[in-house]
């Protein structure tokens, strides 16, 4: 976690060495935890065909979910306890394969050619990644050059949408929270920080980190390969082989949204309360990949 000694050496209410504007230092620090319940379906319907289902049920909190990480609050490293980044609450899985014997027991010429076939693919389905939304705020906390210039939401109110859908997040005013989020996000009151090596108190940490549930994810992806067998031929033996593939990932080519594209500034708030709402809050700038095949040929003997 990537901390400011100065911000934290205010926070605390101590002098700042007017001969030293900034250190920051990384720290080995923060606790997490993961708990979860994972149910498997495993069935083989016949010799050729086979599938296996698994739900999950997940829960993630940690203080940073990587490295130089930097919160709002570098004086208290639990301040930034929250849902991890990569925090999925239900995940389900669909998994099958299937490998076709069209003469079965033969060995010349036409099964080597004609068999070999395998298709397989697995549906993806979870409920998504969270956000983390903030405020602009006027200059910096602490003292001015402090870097520090957003803040967590005081307080959450009800009444915004709760859809995790991609088209939601894909308008140009995100219909959860009908183009301003301040409305439902109750902006923080601070100090603006003075002159260094004057300081302003801390501000008091905002609502938890990661409260907002991304748009949801959902993809399949398929493969198809076949090994041709190859009649004896001189200097290659009787095991030459010729193996052809074919992954294809996101099928249907399905719109899947990038989390980390998503305008998380619900606006600015000055010291004296004065709110300038973001229209764009919640929406998102990018999505994930699309269609994308990938073909394959090998030869062996």
């Amino acid at each position: 976690m990537l901390k400011n000694y100065n911000a934290v050496v205010a926070a605390n209410g101590l002098a700042l060495n007017p001969a030293v504007e900034t250190i920051n230092f990384w720290q080995n620090a923060g606790n997490g935890n993961y708990n979860a319940m994972v149910a498997t379906f495993t069935h083989n319907f016949a010799r050729t065909f086979q599938a296996s289902a698994q739900y999950t049920w997940a829960k993630t909190m940690d203080e940073n979910s990587g490295p130089y990480y930097e919160d709002p609050y570098p004086f208290d490293t639990s301040a930034a306890y929250g849902r991890a980044n990569y925090d999925v609450r239900n995940a389900f899985k669909l998994y099958g394969l299937w490998q076709p014997v069209f003469f079965r027991g033969s060995h010349s010429w036409i099964e080597k050619v004609a068999g070999g076939w395998s298709l397989s693919g697995i549906w993806n389905i979870h409920s998504g990644f969270p956000w983390d939304p903030y405020y602009n705020i006027t200059g910096n906390t602490y003292y001015t050059g402090s870097g520090y210039g957003q803040l967590r939401a005081a307080a959450i109110a009800p009444g915004y949408g709760l859809s995790t859908s991609n088209k939601r997040f894909e308008q140009t005013i995100n219909p959860n929270y009908g183009g301003d989020g301040t409305a439902f996000f109750t902006p923080p009151a601070y100090l603006q920080g003075p002159a260094f090596p004057a300081t302003a108190p801390a501000p008091a940490p905002g609502i938890e980190r990661n409260s907002l549930s991304g748009p949801g994810y959902e993809d399949v992806d398929a493969s198809l390969s076949n090994g041709f067998g190859l009649p004896k031929i001189r200097g290659l033996g009787e095991n030459a082989r010729f193996e052809l593939r074919a992954d294809v990932y996101n099928v249907f080519n399905k719109t899947n949204l990038n989390v980390s594209s998503i305008d998380a500034n619900l606006g600015s708030v000055t010291p004296a309360g004065v709110v300038t709402p973001n229209s764009d809050f919640g929406v998102a700038g990018s999505a994930l990949g699309s269609r994308t095949i990938q073909l394959q040929a090998r030869f062996s003997f």
